[in-house]
């Protein structure tokens, strides 16, 4: 079996190229004793300089370097297309892939064929400690943060036929609210793996954007007319501030509908999918 590893980098120093090779090495050597998988390694490089550059990734890495400024789901959507394995990963580059971990993803695909879509656990994140699992061995469901972690999302790639390629206007933010939902109007069931764990470093890259503060608040001019009222209160009004990602919650808004709609059909949704009616939600979502 071919898996098709799609880690989003931005090579710009030698602490994240450190951590990249780390992430594909041990992404591979924990599954060294199976085997039946293969790995093919897609790396969307940021870095469009990296072939002149010191940084140089092993031949069993392909880069492949985007024309385009950065945009996550574009990015990602460039390696799915490029991905030749049965199923794609969906990686950032600051992960450490425990013993086994695609193993016992495939373990739940077993027992639950039509399951297309799965995340790890990572047990140091605040959301998903081991109490979360209540001793199950994996939890269906569409929480972004619990059962979806948009840093490390594992998928046949044969489902994109049917829900096609990823939204590349959610660039960044929301990106993980729009893949939920996406599975959720496909009537695609999710699956978190409880024995499958991947540890998220909090990138270094995601630091030095912060220290920026770039990803927040570059200077973008959103209408006023094109801002929910809903933000002007007093509970949502900090968006206001961090002009990036309010634009991106104004593209999941208009999509989607507000919180509330969201919250009603993703209930109904998900009451659909439980019953095998999933497929009914492609007509009102």
């Amino acid at each position: 079996m071919l898996f098709s590893a799609v880690i989003l980098s931005n090579t710009k120093s030698q602490s994240i190229f450190d951590m990249t090779l780390h992430c594909i090495e041990s992404m591979i050597e924990a599954e060294k004793e199976n085997s039946n998988i293969k790995f093919e390694v897609l790396l969307i490089e940021s870095n469009k300089q990296i072939h002149d550059s010191p940084f140089k990734f092993p031949e069993n890495v392909k880069v492949i370097i985007p024309t385009e400024d950065f945009n996550f789901h574009a990015f990602l959507n460039i390696g799915i297309k490029a991905a030749t394995g049965e199923f794609v990963g969906l990686f950032n580059n600051d992960l450490i892939f425990k013993k086994d971990w695609f193993t016992e993803i495939l373990k739940v695909k077993q027992q639950h064929p039509k399951v297309q879509s799965f995340c790890p656990v990572d047990y140091d994140a605040k959301f998903t400690p081991k109490s979360f699992f209540e001793g199950n061995p994996y939890l269906f469901g569409y929480k972004v943060r619990r059962h979806i972690v948009g840093w490390c999302i594992i998928a046949e790639k044969s489902m994109f036929d049917k829900t096609g390629l990823l939204d590349e206007r959610f660039s960044f933010f929301y990106a993980d609210d729009e893949y939920s939902l996406l599975l959720q109007k496909y009537g695609k069931k999710h699956v978190v793996v409880a024995n499958s764990e991947v540890s998220h470093l909090e990138s270094k890259v995601s630091k030095e954007l912060e220290k920026k503060k770039s990803a927040f608040f570059d200077d973008v001019v959103i209408p006023e007319k094109d801002i929910p009222k809903y933000i002007f209160t007093e509970q949502n009004r900090w968006m206001l501030e961090r002009k990036k990602l309010l634009q991106g919650h104004i593209i999941f808004h208009k999509k989607w509908g507000s919180p509330k709609t969201v919250a009603i059909k993703s209930k109904i949704g998900r009451t659909f999918i439980k019953n095998g009616l999933g497929f009914l939600n492609k007509y009102f979502m």
